[in-house]
């Protein structure tokens, strides 16, 4: 008896003690063999324990590249001028399907294998927006696409994405579980671009992540929209100091709150903040300040301003970082935190 002519049952017996791999090798036996594993259960299958999966696009030699990666590394490299895909050195073309279907298919299958949560999701897309005639530049919409038709959303703890249309950044974002999702990066590859994330704010996953990593420049900050996070890195067009007052203000209170910092184009509301905080010290490289944290006799907000040109004075970056009161300098002036 062939293995296609076992009963059903053990059949599901075979593939559930059988690893990522060898059900990969199984589904080559023959057509109604690979259907027979494409529709099983995910419960029937053994989790691949993949850490990382990065799902991304090339313009220059028109590619989608996919990789699952645990202890091994799964490649899938998938060619749209040659309409093929190699895998372990392998190759196969695909005359009659459209090669970015057969990349989310075979992604949707993988997905299938992943039980335990990833620790990374790394999205990148390279710059289709000028060859719309190739079929690369549905990727991403067709990704979302899945997502949306399966109900179920990718599993991981951090998703980067590094795109140059940011257009699909919110639909992409919403790939990610926001129930595990911990870590959100995003950098836009156009360095000219600024962007405004009024919709992604709105996510579920923005809501829900605790880290938040921004590689471009925000023209309009609403510091109403990242004060959720513990751990904040942007570049900003600029900044107020009523808005470093609010976010002072909210941090102050936070039991969760670690790090911010803002890399910034201009600022020139240094003598505003004197004005509401006090004086701060001045080191000739940082303007600073101290300020006691709510409900804590050991913990200090330092809040220091960065310039790299004292006459005229430039500015180019602000941190909130929480310190130890035993780690400050002998007369440091540490503010209470119900001060203006």
């Amino acid at each position: 008896m062939s293995i296609v002519e076992m009963p059903e049952l053990v059949l599901e017996k075979i593939i559930g003690f059988s690893n990522f791999k060898e059900v990969l090798t199984l589904r080559q036996v023959c057509r109604d063999f690979r259907n027979f594993i494409d529709d099983l259960k995910d419960s029937t299958l053994r989790d691949s324990t993949f850490t990382t999966i990065i799902i991304g696009s090339r313009r220059r030699n028109n590619t989608i590249i996919l990789n699952f990666m645990n202890c091994d590394s799964f490649c899938f490299e998938y060619s749209a001028m040659e309409n093929s895909r190699v895998f372990h050195s392998t190759t196969r073309i695909f005359e009659d399907s459209n090669i970015v279907d057969v990349a989310i298919r075979d992604l949707e299958l993988m997905l299938k294998f992943q039980k335990t949560i990833l620790n990374r999701l790394y999205l990148y897309f390279d710059d289709f927006r000028i060859q719309k005639d190739s079929s690369i530049h549905s990727l991403q919409v067709k990704l979302s696409n899945m997502i949306n038709v399966s109900g179920r959303k990718i599993r991981t703890r951090e998703l980067s994405i590094s795109t140059y249309d940011k257009s699909h950044v919110t639909s992409m974002l919403q790939l990610a579980d926001p129930g595990t999702l911990e870590c959100f990066c995003l950098t836009i590859q156009d360095k000219g671009m600024e962007m405004d994330i009024g919709e992604i704010a709105k996510t579920e996953q923005w809501k829900k992540a605790k880290t938040l990593r921004c590689d471009f420049f925000w023209p309009n900050l609403n510091v109403e929209n990242i004060c959720h996070f513990s751990t904040i890195d942007l570049k900003v067009v600029s900044v107020t100091a009523r808005e470093l007052d609010f976010l002072k203000k909210t941090f102050l209170s936070s039991s969760n709150f670690e790090n911010l910092l803002f890399s910034l184009k201009q600022f020139n509301e240094q003598e505003e903040l004197s004005n509401i905080w006090g004086p701060a010290f001045d080191t000739q490289l940082t303007f600073f300040w101290y300020f006691r944290m709510k409900d804590s006799d050991e913990k200090v907000l330092r809040i220091d301003i960065f310039y790299h040109n004292r006459i005229p004075r430039v500015y180019y970056a602000i941190c909130f970082s929480i310190k130890e009161m035993r780690s400050l300098p002998n007369g440091a002036i540490v503010h209470d935190n119900n001060e203006n």
